[in-house]
């Protein structure tokens, strides 16, 4: 008699009978999502300053200089930030015997306006290489965009309830509950060509010009719906 008792609730709570539950009181799963191609108003680039020989200590001054310089031409464009990041010191070997050594220091720069960080990179180009340029869309206009897109998921969302009622021969539904994904981002890699192009020009000191680009912005809603018993 006692285990009778104790085997029901295990069978309430099993994944089979919590479904034939949710079939039973008419619940549908949904889902919709709504997309749109926004420009990319924010570039990120990211620098190295390096410097190899045999004495890390000189070898550490010459990139603490550099770095320095660089951070100062910055300050020559006023819609550019930039912050350092990790700073490595590694040796180099040969035949399992330390030969030289590398410094190394990472800077991040991030602007809106794309002009600026070509001509600051071009101007900084001999004492540091890039190593990686994205564009993306700003947290700003970002959500400005979602907000239009949340609203146009929902509308889509509605529809397909409406649709699923009237298939099932229901007179509508209630919303039992709702869940918002809103950071899905698309990013689209920028051309190989024309970031060489870039960098190329860069490198010989003349500024080069950058497009943004687009990216796929995209907001999802999820959740379920009770369809009405008649």
């Amino acid at each position: 008699m006692k285990a009778f008792f104790v085997l029901i609730p295990l069978l309430l709570l099993s994944p089979l009978a919590q479904a034939n539950d949710a079939m039973q009181l008419g619940i549908i799963n949904l889902d919709a999502s709504a997309s749109r191609e926004v420009e990319n108003d924010e570039l990120v680039t990211r620098l190295e300053v390096t410097e190899s020989g045999r004495d890390p200590a000189k070898l550490t001054d010459l990139v603490n200089q550099k770095t320095a310089l660089v951070l100062d031409a910055v300050k020559n464009f006023k819609a550019i930030e930039a912050e350092t990041s990790s700073y490595n010191t590694r040796p180099v070997y040969d035949d399992g015997k330390i030969t030289s050594w590398q410094v190394s220091q990472q800077l991040t720069l991030e602007t809106s306006e794309f002009d600026q960080m070509s001509q600051l990179i071009a101007d900084i180009s001999s004492m540091a290489n890039i190593q990686s340029m994205q564009f993306q869309v700003s947290d700003t206009k970002a959500e400005a965009v979602k907000q239009e897109l949340l609203k146009e998921a929902i509308a889509k969302f509605k529809s397909k309830a409406r649709d699923v009622a009237g298939e099932f021969d229901r007179s509508g539904y209630e919303l039992v509950n709702l869940s918002i994904d809103g950071n899905d981002f698309s990013p689209r890699p920028m051309m190989e060509r024309a970031t060489m192009m870039a960098s190329d020009s860069m490198s010989k000191g003349a500024p080069a010009a950058l497009a943004g680009g687009k990216n796929d912005v995209t907001l999802t809603v999820r959740g379920s719906v009770q369809l009405n018993l008649q």
